[in-house]
C-alpha cells in the first residue's frame, strides 16, 4: 500500500492508476484514500471494531480539488473513529438490519394494535375460550373507523386517553349505543397491548352515568303494533325455510347469527325437545335449551323440508362451488326484524317464567344470584324449563290470537 502525505496539492499529484489503489500517511493514522483506475479519489476511516473484532472501513467521501478537503477528511476523522470503536457506525447493510428490527420492536399504532388484537381472538386459543366470530371482527373494526380513527396513527405509547375519553363522553349524549362499543373496542385494544408490550396505559372509559336506552325507548321497535299483525306478515313469507325461522325466533327468543341460522340436526333432539348451544359468550359449558312442544312440530316440519346435501337446520336453497350453506341474514319484513322479536319474546317471558330460567332459555350469561337460583347442577331442570317454554308458547299464543302450532297449516309447499 503506497504512502504519500494528506495534502491537496499531493493528493491532487496523484496519477490515475491502472487498477484501484489505497494510499495512507503515516502521520494521519486511521485515514486512507481509494483511487480507481476511473481516477475517482474516496476517503474512508479505518478503525479496528470492538464489537465485531475486525476492521472497520467507514467511507467518508469523494475528495474534491476545488476546496481543502484534505483538512476537512482529516477534521472527520477522530469522530468516526470513536464512533467505530462505540458502536455507533454501521455500514450499510447493518443499517437496514438496525432499521428492520426497530420497525418489529416498535411500538404499533392504535389501528396496528386492533388489528393484532382481532388477529389473536380470531385465532385458537390456548386457554380454550370462544374465537371472536367474524361478525364480531367486522363490528369491531366498523366501530373503530366511525369514532376511533382520529387516532388510528398515533403510537399506543403517545395515545391521548383523556382526549379519547371525553370524545367517548361527548359521544354518549348523543350515541349511547356507539359510545358504549367504541369504549368496548378502545378498551379491549389497549388491555390487549398492554399485556403483549408490558405498558402500563390507563384504559379509555365512559363515565358512570351512561344510560343505554333500550329499542322501545329509542323508537325503533314499536309496540302500538298488534302482534297478530307482525304474525301475518310472518305467515306471508313464501320461502317455508324462511317462514319457520321467523316462527321458532318468535317462540323460543333465539339469537339469529351465532345460533338459530347456524343450526345442526346434531344440535336438535326431538324426542327429547331440546337444541343444544355451544359456548355462549363468557359461559364456558354449552348449554341444552328445552324447547315448546309447539316449537318441536315446527323443528319436525322442518326435518320433512330437510336437503340431503347437508345437515343445516335452514339450509339456503343457493349452492356456491358445490356446497350448501345455513340461510344468511333474513331480510327485514315491513314491520319486524329478528331482534324485535327477541324482544317481545322476553316481554312475555319475563311475566309468566322465573328469571334465573327465562335467562337460560334466552342463551343470556347468568349472573351471580342466577346460578344461586340453580344451585349445585348450575342449569334448570330439564322439567323446570320444560314447564316454562310452554307457559311462554301458550302466553304468546293469547297474544297473536292463534292457534297452537298443531293445527296452524305448517305443511304448505316450498315456494
Amino acid at each position: 500500500m503506497p504512502h504519500t502525505t494528506f495534502t491537496d496539492k499531493s493528493v491532487g499529484a496523484i496519477p490515475t492508476p491502472y487498477k484501484t489503489t489505497w494510499y495512507t500517511d503515516p502521520t494521519v493514522k486511521g485515514l486512507r484514500l481509494c483511487v480507481t483506475k476511473g481516477g475517482v479519489k474516496t476517503w474512508y476511516v479505518n478503525k479496528w471494531d470492538p464489537t465485531t473484532e475486525k476492521t472497520r472501513a467507514v467511507k467518508l467521501g469523494q475528495w474534491a480539488s476545488k476546496v481543502t478537503h484534505c483538512k476537512w477528511a482529516k477534521g472527520k476523522l477522530g469522530g468516526v473513529a470513536h464512533g467505530i470503536a462505540s458502536g455507533d457506525v454501521l455500514t450499510k447493510a447493518e443499517a437496514r438490519e438496525q432499521e428492520e428490527k426497530d420497525e418489529a420492536n416498535a411500538l404499533p399504532t392504535f389501528a396496528q394494535a386492533l388489528e393484532q388484537y382481532i388477529e389473536h381472538r380470531t385465532q385458537p386459543r390456548a386457554s380454550g375460550k370462544a374465537q371472536m366470530k367474524p361478525g364480531t371482527a367486522y363490528d369491531y373494526r366498523n366501530t373503530f373507523s366511525n369514532h376511533l380513527a382520529r387516532w388510528a396513527d398515533v403510537p399506543v405509547n403517545e395515545l391521548p386517553i383523556l382526549e379519547i375519553n371525553q370524545h367517548l363522553n361527548n359521544l354518549q349524549l348523543e350515541k349511547a349505543h356507539a359510545a358504549n362499543h367504541a369504549s368496548c373496542v378502545a378498551g379491549a385494544t389497549v388491555r390487549f397491548i398492554n399485556k403483549l408490550c408490558a405498558l402500563a396505559l390507563p384504559i379509555p372509559s365512559l363515565l358512570d352515568n351512561t344510560k343505554i336506552r333500550s329499542r322501545v325507548q329509542t323508537g325503533k321497535l314499536d309496540m302500538s303494533v298488534p302482534w297478530s299483525d307482525r304474525w301475518d306478515e310472518i305467515q306471508a313469507v313464501n320461502n317455508e325455510h324462511i317462514r319457520l325461522c321467523w316462527m321458532i325466533t318468535w317462540y323460543t327468543g333465539f339469537r339469529h347469527e351465532d345460533s338459530l341460522r347456524p343450526l345442526t340436526w346434531d344440535q336438535v333432539d326431538l324426542d327429547e325437545g331440546t337444541v343444544r348451544f355451544g359456548r355462549l359468550k363468557k359461559q364456558e359449558d354449552a348449554r341444552e335449551i328445552a324447547i315448546a312442544d309447539d316449537v318441536v312440530r315446527l323443528f319436525e316440519r322442518l326435518h320433512e323440508l330437510r336437503f340431503d346435501d347437508c345437515d343445516w337446520v335452514f339450509p339456503s336453497r343457493r349452492e356456491v362451488n358445490g356446497r350448501r350453506g345455513h340461510l344468511d341474514v333474513l331480510d327485514r319484513l315491513p314491520l319486524t326484524r329478528a331482534g324485535d322479536l327477541r324482544h317481545l319474546w322476553m316481554t312475555t317471558a319475563r311475566e309468566v317464567a322465573p328469571r334465573h330460567v327465562h335467562r337460560w332459555l334466552a342463551q343470556q350469561t347468568m349472573t351471580d344470584d342466577d346460578l344461586r337460583m340453580l344451585g349445585h347442577y348450575g342449569q334448570p331442570s330439564h322439567e323446570e324449563q320444560k314447564r316454562s317454554v310452554n307457559a311462554i308458547a301458550s302466553a304468546i299464543n293469547v297474544q297473536l290470537g292463534a292457534p297452537p302450532s298443531s293445527v296452524v297449516e305448517l305443511k304448505r309447499k316450498r315456494a
